[in-house]
């Protein structure tokens, strides 16, 4: 049985199919990568459970870190009080204020005015699934 001969010339491809292989090359690495996650999450558990057995356990690392948990309490307890205190002081001054100023609706003769068309023309428009406004002059100025 004759050895069949695989001739590679890159010059034959087109760019269709360049940009295709890279896809399919770029995806099946990135579902190689994202399979291989789980088992890389392991070893790094186990590596770090070691560390922290090493760390923590044999080199009476644990007093120190209750010390530090200690601090970082009292640090976090500080500064929940400061924006509890900052929360209330802006309620008691600013909470019960209304200071939003709203603007009235608009209503069907102020539309009129202002696309300067009869007040029955805007009750029909406004009534319109679909309008078309053929007034250029009108369009520009609004």
């Amino acid at each position: 049985m004759p050895e069949i001969e695989i001739r590679d010339n890159p010059k034959l491809r087109g760019f269709f199919r360049n940009i295709t292989e890279l896809t399919f090359t770029g995806f099946v690495w990135g579902l190689w990568a994202y399979l291989l996650l789980p088992l890389v999450n392991i070893v790094m558990w186990i590596v770090g459970l070691r560390y922290i057995e090493i760390s923590v356990i044999e080199q009476l690392g644990y007093k120190e870190m209750i010390e530090l948990v200690s601090k970082m309490g009292w640090i976090v307890l500080v500064v929940f009080l400061i924006f509890r205190l900052w929360g209330l002081y802006n309620y008691k001054v600013f909470g019960k204020r209304s200071r939003r100023k709203s603007s009235s609706p608009v209503t069907i003769e102020q539309l009129a005015v202002h696309f300067q068309i009869p007040a029955e023309q805007v009750e029909y428009m406004q009534s319109q699934k679909e309008i078309v406004w053929e007034n250029a002059d009108l369009s520009e100025r609004s």
